[in-house]
């Protein structure tokens, strides 16, 4: 089945509204970033079983190692039905060619900040002394009490393509194209177990810096991860 194949396999009416952000974005000669189809499916299981990594790295708890076939189904066609439903595209699947097989996975969706609080102007995450449980937003006092619009990015590539700069680009693509002028983010977040470097330099090198992560109970670890947490303020321009 070819891409374009898969569009007809959405359920969308002729009454149904317009999907926003489906792309394809051309971020360089050799990357696209696309929306997944369920015929992404056997590739992304194939991918997600090269290895353990993504079972290490990756906070769900679906994410199993083998990762099971049923999974990657389900997976794609709860993405199929999650955009038509909420008008919208915020996953998306890279691609080295526009009609290509998914070499990896970006999603830039709402961030939920959990113990964090809502984020504000001028203001970032500290903890109150030695205490790793009691966070709160300091910095500069002012009168701009708003809550900032905040995203937060989830990525995976295939080792395959690794190496390559890929998901930097892809990263800094989101950072200055979409972020913005597609969702109206005014700061977007980022989070890896700060033992996975390579994540960690991959948000560095698009131009997120490190603030205090807080440590988070993975279930299918049974055990506490420490996390890095990494920001970006989105610049307006008029």
């Amino acid at each position: 089945m070819t891409m374009a194949d898969t569009t007809t396999a959405t359920a969308i009416t002729p009454s149904s509204p317009p999907i926003r952000c489906l792309g394809p974005f051309q971020i360089s000669p050799t990357i696209y970033l696309t929306p997944i189809y369920i015929s992404d499916a056997p590739e992304q299981h194939r991918i997600l079983n090269l290895n353990d990594s993504f079972f290490k790295g990756l906070y769900s708890v679906s994410m199993t190692f083998p990762f099971p076939k049923e999974e990657a189904l389900r997976f794609s066609i709860y993405q199929e039905q999650e955009r038509v439903e909420q008008g919208v595209c915020q996953t998306w699947a890279i691609r080295s060619t526009v009609n290509g097989p998914m070499i990896g996975l970006f999603s830039l969706d709402p961030q939920y900040h959990r113990e964090m609080g809502h984020c504000y102007h001028g203001k970032e995450l500290v903890l109150n002394g030695a205490s790793t449980t009691t966070p709160t937003m300091k910095g500069n006092d002012d009168d701009d009490e708003t809550p900032l619009s905040c995203g937060g990015v989830g990525y995976w590539l295939s080792p395959e393509h690794a190496g390559k700069g890929i998901m930097t680009d892809v990263l800094k693509f989101a950072l200055t194209r979409l972020a913005r002028q597609e969702f109206g983010y005014d700061r977007v977040h980022g989070e890896c177990w700060t033992d996975n470097i390579g994540s960690s330099r991959v948000m560095e090198r698009a131009g997120m810096r490190q603030v205090i992560g807080l440590p988070i109970f993975v279930p299918k670890f049974s055990a506490t991860k420490d996390v890095a947490h990494f920001i970006h303020d989105i610049p307006i321009h008029p």
